[in-house]
């Protein structure tokens, strides 16, 4: 068995590279929100924000990716791993081995793509769908085809992985291995599959992100002192600041965030309880629209 690495240096300067970038873009976000009273700008800001910071995570596993980049051969099977995620191609599969450069047909490649990282998958006319794990553009990786798949690597010295490959192909298994494609256990999830679930949460999210928007934008109009309590007769017995009024779609946001992950703790193996846990969220979200269209209305 032979490990072949890919040269993963250029993308993972260039991924860091955006990776300060945006982090810096982050800090600027920040000073300036936190420099200015609630509006609809700081809250654009804070959407922002958030944004970024979940374009940093899958940057990061982009990155992981890369940095554990790297193609395993033996008699056997070629195996491409990258970070997570596993390829298993038996070399009885292999019907063609072509470097990139002698590929006449065009290239349409569609996934993540930086100078030193092409990952994803497309086209390439007279081959068929292909896969890519590769640190090069297409026309410098080597194509391993397969029936109904191809895929695009990038070894790091090219012309000795060819001979080995060859070689281990003409010498044949000395066993049978299956094709199997593998990647992180939570993209296999069922709850990816689940529209239901899905649209509670979704609508959940949307619920109380809009509430924080729509209270951002009117409080510059706010008075200082907005009541907070009625009493029997709907008289309000309870003033508070005005910035309080952010208390309820804070609360809203902490309900969707414990009911969110104790139902999918409890997903797979009490379904129906994790669909009220998510539909509790989601009439939270509700209710707590009525109530501050509620106060607003005595201002």
């Amino acid at each position: 068995m032979t490990k072949w690495l890919t040269d993963p240096q250029s993308g993972l300067r260039v991924g860091v590279a955006l990776l300060v970038a945006v982090l810096l873009v982050d800090a600027s976000l920040v000073t300036w929100a936190a420099s200015h009273p609630p509006n609809i700008w700081t809250f654009v800001a804070a959407f922002l924000l958030l944004c970024s910071l979940l374009f940093v995570g899958v940057l990061t596993y982009w990155l992981n990716g890369l940095v554990q980049s790297g193609y395993i051969l033996d008699r056997n099977s070629l195996t491409i791993i990258w970070g997570p995620n596993e390829q298993v191609i038996p070399t009885p599969q292999i019907e063609r081995v072509l470097p990139g450069e002698e590929i006449e047909g065009r290239i349409h490649f569609r996934g993540v793509r930086w100078p030193g990282h092409w990952r994803g998958y497309g086209q390439i006319e007279g081959l068929g769908p292909t896969l890519f794990y590769a640190t090069v553009p297409p026309r410098q990786q080597i194509f391993i085809v397969t029936p109904g798949l191809t895929y695009g690597i990038s070894p790091e010295d090219p012309q000795a992985f060819l001979q080995t490959l060859r070689s281990r192909i003409e010498m044949g298994p000395t066993q049978l291995v299956e094709p199997s494609s593998s990647g992180p256990a939570f993209l296999q999830w069922d709850f990816w599959r689940d529209r239901l679930g899905l649209a509670l949460l979704a609508g959940a999210l949307v619920a109380v992100l809009a509430l924080f928007g729509f209270l951002s934008a009117r409080f510059p109009s706010l008075p200082r002192s907005l009541p907070l309590h009625f009493d029997a007769k709907g008289a309000p017995d309870v003033l508070a600041p005005q910035g309080q009024i952010f208390f309820l779609p804070l609360i809203g946001l902490l309900v969707l965030l414990a009911n969110g992950i104790l139902g999918g703790l409890l997903y797979r193996r009490e379904r129906l309880l994790a669909y009220l846990l998510w539909s509790g969220a989601a009439v939270m979200q509700l209710l707590l629209w009525v109530a501050v269209m509620g106060i607003l209305a005595t201002v």
